[in-house]
């Protein structure tokens, strides 16, 4: 079925904006992360795009938080309390998750996180990890302070960079440092880190996060773990706490759309 074309305008923008912070072997089709043909992407274009969301307050904003409530208004008023994915308890007992996104489609499990040792700051991508994916994340740390091997790290492509002392947006030309990668410019699935590059795309634009959107049945896809409705309205604020912490495609299309609508 063909797209809405304001979701095919606001995909052009978002491989626009890849390109701009050197995703150079990346292709999106959708701002949601659903399987589609030719959408794929690398474990160091991935990283790229995490370096990049760490430099945008509203995300950062976002990533602090592990719980978030608020009231969907609209004909089936109700409250909706949140619980963020990027989280891990047996990791926080060796370092701190600053922020990053969880991506799952299917079997493909997807992983970027920041993480902090208590002196550097790493970006950590994994794409198609089997078995725990965070487990494998610190798997990954601990070889690099030689604290372990990488036997147990079972996953597709991986790739750890180093987080710059400076701005990001220095590095479309200069690229920061690679501690470590495993297949690092093999394309694949991006699955919902896609959702990444979708609100850095948006906040690019001058949106009130105050204004309130309608769910329209364009924006309805797939959603297992939210229920959102046609006919909900939704802070832009909310949606983006949505899309962050519980991977909302249905906002991440509405998103895009009001950005379309408005500004393209």
């Amino acid at each position: 079925m063909e797209k809405p074309k304001t979701i095919q305008m606001f995909v052009e923008k978002m491989n626009e904006k890849a390109a701009s912070i050197g995703m150079s072997r990346s292709m999106f089709k959708n701002p949601t992360g659903l399987t589609e043909k030719y959408q794929l992407s690398t474990s160091y274009d991935l990283s790229l795009l995490t370096l990049h969301a760490s430099a945008n307050v509203d995300i950062v904003r976002i990533w602090k938080k592990k719980h978030y409530s608020f009231w969907v208004k609209g004909p089936n008023a109700r409250r909706m309390d949140l619980t963020t994915r990027v989280d891990n308890e047996k990791l926080n007992q060796y370092y701190d998750i600053l922020g990053g996104k969880t991506g799952t489609v299917g079997f493909i499990k997807n992983l970027c996180l920041l993480i902090y040792d208590g002196e550097t700051v790493y970006i950590v991508t994994l794409l198609k990890a089997r078995g725990n994916r965070f487990h494998q994340a610190k798997l990954l740390i601990d070889y690099l302070l030689n604290k372990g091997s990488l036997d147990g790290v079972d996953t597709t492509a991986y790739t750890v960079l180093k987080y710059p002392s400076c701005n990001p947006y220095l590095f479309t030309r200069f690229k920061p440092e690679i501690l470590i990668s495993k297949n690092g410019n093999a394309r694949n699935n991006p699955a919902s880190l896609t959702k990444l590059l979708t609100l850095l795309t948006a906040l690019d634009y001058p949106l009130d996060l105050n204004k309130n959107l309608t769910v329209k049945a364009e924006d309805m896809a797939e959603d297992n773990l939210n229920d959102i409705r046609e006919g909900d309205i939704i802070s832009l604020d909310d949606a983006l706490h949505l899309i962050l912490l519980r991977s909302s495609n249905i906002m991440a299309n509405m998103l895009s759309r009001y950005v379309s609508e408005h500004y393209l």
